[in-house]
């Protein structure tokens, strides 16, 4: 019985390892090459078309028999792909097998800005995720709200360049274990970690500012400010919400959520 118990507890744990490594992004995998990166390509036996090149600044590497290829922008499987095609196109190579490694990463570089210890501009070396590069910044300060927003810079069908706003749930990864918002970041990324508080006055034991929580409730926000003095009561309560260019008194009771910015009054109890 207990051999029984023993195996199914190990059973289990295998389990959960290989559902945490299935949700790993494949960073290495995904990374697009950039310019100054260095290569290392390969065609199995194939030896003299074995070849190290550096990405130049417009995006481009030199390969025998083929010239000039684009690389930026790609990842290593989509080039070696590319590769092949022309290899075979061209018939070069009959079934070629090609291998591309980076050797070097060069000339990425990603913006942290906000509520982080060290804001600024960072050269990243490989692939890089969100988590890694809040590292780098030494962390969040104590004011950061839990959406981050990176901006990316991506072409357009035109030819031209728009920024995308991607959303990342920085509780949901921390705190929820969801790997699929440490997102790799590419070069160029402008990751803003924004300040989200809320402020709370009245008959509390200690009113000010306070971080806005995930789903954080008026009677969260009372515990968090020392609980009610002897004169407070829980009956009238007071929201000033911003909407827009404009401001809103509400009436609340300690159910209702708190949002980003409010104004959350405690009054004195008419009795």
């Amino acid at each position: 019985m207990a051999a029984r118990k023993f195996l199914s507890a190990f059973l289990a744990v295998i389990a959960v390892t290989l559902l945490v490594l299935s949700a790993v992004p494949s960073v290495a995998q995904d990374y697009l090459i950039g310019s100054q990166d260095v290569l290392k390509i390969s065609v199995f036996e194939y030896p003299d078309l074995t070849t190290e090149v550096r990405v130049s600044e417009d995006g481009k590497i030199t390969f025998p028999l083929l010239g000039e290829i684009v690389a930026k922008n790609l990842t290593t499987r989509q080039l070696e792909k590319g590769i092949a095609e022309k290899l075979a196109a061209g018939n070069f190579v009959k079934e070629p097998q090609v291998s591309v490694f980076i050797q070097q990463y060069r000339g990425r570089k990603v913006t942290i800005i906000g509520e982080v210890v060290k804001p600024g501009q960072y050269e990243i070396a490989g692939p890089t995720t969100l988590l890694d590069t809040i590292s780098l910044a030494l962390g969040m300060n104590q004011n950061a709200g839990y959406l981050l927003t990176v901006f990316r810079k991506e072409p357009t069908a035109d030819g031209r360049e728009a920024t995308r706003k991607i959303t990342v749930d920085v509780d949901r990864l921390l705190n929820g274990g969801d790997l699929s918002q440490d997102i790799e970041l590419q070069n160029g990324d402008v990751i803003y970690v924004p300040k989200a508080i809320f402020y709370i006055y009245g008959e509390v034991n200690r009113p000010g500012a306070y971080r806005l929580e995930k789903g954080i409730t008026v009677k969260r926000a009372i515990a968090l400010a020392g609980g009610l003095t002897p004169k407070g009561t829980e009956s009238r309560i007071e929201i000033t919400r911003r909407e827009g260019e404009k401001e809103r008194d509400l009436g609340a009771d300690i159910d209702n959520p708190v949002r980003l910015d409010d104004v959350v009054r405690i009054k004195e109890s008419i009795f």
